[in-house]
């Protein structure tokens, strides 16, 4: 039964799998079947079910750190950051070969209130040296080294799918110039969509890798004589660090999918921008990938094809104006909510919209509300919403006059969206990469004005606009042409710049490579000679 419920969740048949499940439940308590209960829940937006059915399989399995792991995950998708946290702690401390848990642990400190750069630094580099040993670093790559040949590009990414990562990546594709370079795509997805089907479409060859362990990956690769491996993924889940580990390409970067190093010293490069990470700070010294940097940016956006057409300015029609964020609740943090308590102390005729993962649920949404007021919120002005399909996330802008980003992790996909629907944002700018991308993506659309260096200049910032309709309509209305002009969405404009930035690499590689083997060769012939 348990298989066959399994079988269900994976055809999509969720309803059904779940009363399978429930129904093994009638001959005793079992962490495993809880486990998948929980994991039902969470994929349906049941968050607080989700918190007791992983609290069940805790207490049936008490020994098991992977259900801790679980636990701790709803607890911060439930807006109990702390908490999970402190619990994700020991369940890696208990289960240290687990690398995928750990590498939540570090994409979770990226959410948190204060973020130590060379703490992160430190940790990031502890993992690798748990389980990416540079011994693993293939070094002897037979690539033809023709620095004007056409290259082989791999993307390898659990993200190709209907997710943030796809709606910066699929203009990379659509731009690529075929004549410069093959573009390989590696990957695991665990439920595939229909942008799966449509991104598979635009490659010159898609390897599905979900049920290849990562030495067989590895070989694929090398197989494939990619020439340039790009990692979509970072310390997301379901990444393939171990795979870039094996270095199966001569030359490796990380990009897109995650705001911080690897840690891994078989990563050459990570692709960024002047403004997400500042050269003149010494930003290059919190990393262990080489920084390139894109002259434009380091982002291209998609916009969503069902996007709806532009709404009024809400406030125009009503007597108050609506702050919103429909950012990942994770990101919300205590002194974030003191800060959106003094925009909204400043904006007396004012309320916030939160759109938040379970925010439907009364528990959950509960638990935010209790947060806020012990932030200093008056509660009665706060409104917030839960899960919508994607067509109506974007309306739901249509409720929404300012846009507040939070801080220290700015979002990307939710700025981007935000701005497409004629809402500008406010963002707080920090010294590391997660808290300087609403900077990079603003400045880009000349918008920089929205940026503020301290949380008084944010709230100053948002209530200047606050206090002024007649522009915050004339941006609302101007704001599609205003991208459209910026080249934030041109697609082969900002490929030609990422195909330049591999051609540097590659050319790079080709003059060390020939001497290299030039050396090796000599080495050779004066053995034989000796001999």
């Amino acid at each position: 039964m348990f298989r066959l419920a399994d079988a269900l969740t994976r055809a999509g048949r969720l309803s059904e799998a779940e009363q399978c499940y429930k129904k093994m439940l009638d001959a005793g308590p079992n962490a495993a079947v809880y486990s998948k209960l929980g994991c039902l829940c969470q994929y349906t937006g049941r968050l607080s079910e989700a918190l007791e059915y992983w609290r069940k399989a805790v207490q049936a399995e008490p020994g098991r750190p992977e259900l801790l792991a679980n636990h701790a995950r709803a607890l911060m998708e439930t807006g109990r950051m702390e908490e999970g946290i402190e619990l994700l702690k020991k369940a890696v401390e208990k289960m240290p070969e687990n690398q995928q848990a750990r590498s939540n642990l570090l994409l979770r400190l990226h959410q948190m209130p204060q973020l130590d750069r060379q703490t992160l630094l430190d940790e990031h580099k502890r993992w690798a040296r748990a389980h990416a040993s540079a011994n693993q670093a293939r070094t002897d790559h037979s690539n033809e080294p023709e620095p004007e040949r056409r290259i082989r590009i791999g993307y390898i990414s659990p993200d190709f799918r209907r997710n943030s990562v796809a709606y910066f990546f699929e203009p990379i594709l659509d731009g690529h110039d075929r004549q410069d370079v093959e573009v390989y795509g590696y990957g695991n997805v665990e439920f595939t969509d229909e942008v799966t089907e449509r991104l598979i479409d635009k490659f010159d060859c898609y390897r599905d890798v979900r049920n290849l362990d990562d030495q067989a990956v590895a070989e694929l690769i090398e197989r494939d004589r990619i020439d340039i491996l790009v990692d979509l993924a970072g310390h997301v889940g379901d990444n393939r660090l171990l795979v870039m580990a094996r270095k199966p390409a001569p030359i490796q970067l990380t990009y897109l999918g995650y705001p911080d190093t690897t840690g891994l010293t078989a990563i050459d490069y990570r692709l960024t921008d002047v403004l997400a990470d500042p050269p003149d700070s010494g930003a290059q010294r919190f990393y262990t990938e080489e920084l390139a940097f894109l002259p434009d940016g380091f982002l291209c956006y998609r916009p969503p094809d069902f996007a709806p057409v532009l709404s009024p300015l809400p406030a125009a029609e009503a007597d108050l104006l609506t702050f919103g964020s429909f950012n990942n609740g994770c990101k919300i943090n205590p002194p974030l909510i003191r800060i959106w308590a003094d925009v909204l102390r400043a904006n007396p005729d004012s309320r916030l919209l939160l759109k938040l993962k379970g925010g439907d649920d009364p528990v959950i949404a509960s638990n935010y509300l209790e947060r806020f007021r012990d932030g200093g919120m008056n509660c009665d002005r706060v409104d917030i919403i839960g899960w919508k399909t994607p067509e109506e996330h974007l309306a739901a802008y249509s409720q929404v006059d300012i846009a507040l980003d939070t801080y220290p992790y700015n979002g990307t996909t939710t700025t981007c969206e935000a701005l497409w629907m004629g809402v500008p944002v406010i963002s707080l700018v920090g010294e590391c990469h997660a808290s300087r991308v609403g900077l990079s993506i603003l400045t880009r659309l000349g918008l920089e004005f929205f940026t503020a260096s301290t949380p008084q200049e944010y709230v100053a910032k948002a209530t200047a606009l606050a206090t002024n309709l007649p522009a915050l309509a004339r941006i609302r209305r101007t704001m599609r042409a205003r991208i459209a002009a910026s080249g934030l969405c041109h697609a082969k404009g900002f490929a030609r710049q990422i195909e330049a930035a591999y051609r540097r690499m590659w050319s790079r590689w080709c003059r060390l490579g020939s001497s290299r083997r030039r050396k090796t060769c000599e080495a050779e012939t004066m053995a034989e000679y000796l001999r």
